[in-house]
């Protein structure tokens, strides 16, 4: 399943990533995919992003006590992933950590972290948990290695990214 919005300037470089992680969470039902997108676009006229937003199921949110569903978000710059409650007409009320300790975690943590979020418990204490990371490629794809050499992504980015190519 690939739920990619591929923009004209560039392909997205993190795609290979964003695939893995929606992957994982469709496998578990855990996303609505019509409301998931990955982009790797300006954010200022200036600065590259990538980003990955994710919607996860409504009905299991709502059945979690999420009344307005909940939306989780990555990119570079932040260097992790997000969570926060859906506000009507999009946004969110507020942001929180989901995952710490790793830029890139494994598709799998984001899955654990997210059935935290949609399990009848209450979150706090219990995130944000720790991410692990996958062993890099050991060569870097041309879109990677392109965004690196533009100044775009730092090595160690591009190279925890590499590990889903």
């Amino acid at each position: 399943m690939s739920i990619m919005r591929s923009l004209p300037i560039k392909t997205v470089p993190h795609q290979p990533y964003a695939t893995a992680v929606t992957d994982a969470l469709a496998a578990e039902g855990l996303i609505d995919p019509a409301e998931s997108w990955a982009e790797y676009n300006s954010d200022d006229g200036e600065v590259m992003m990538m980003e990955v937003i994710i919607t996860l199921d409504e009905d299991r949110a709502r059945a979690a006590g999420w009344a307005g569903g909940l939306v989780l978000s990555w990119n570079h710059t932040y260097a992790g992933w997000e969570w926060g409650p859906a506000k009507s007409g999009g946004g969110r009320d507020y942001v929180l950590d989901l995952i710490t300790g790793i830029a890139v975690p494994e598709p799998a943590d984001v899955v654990r972290a997210v059935q935290v979020l949609l399990d009848d418990t209450p979150v706090a204490g219990r995130l944000p948990i720790a991410g692990s990371a996958r062993p890099p490629a050991r060569v870097l794809t041309p879109t990677l290695q392109a965004v690196l050499d533009r100044g775009g992504v730092d090595e160690d980015l591009a190279q925890l990214l590499s590990a889903y190519t």
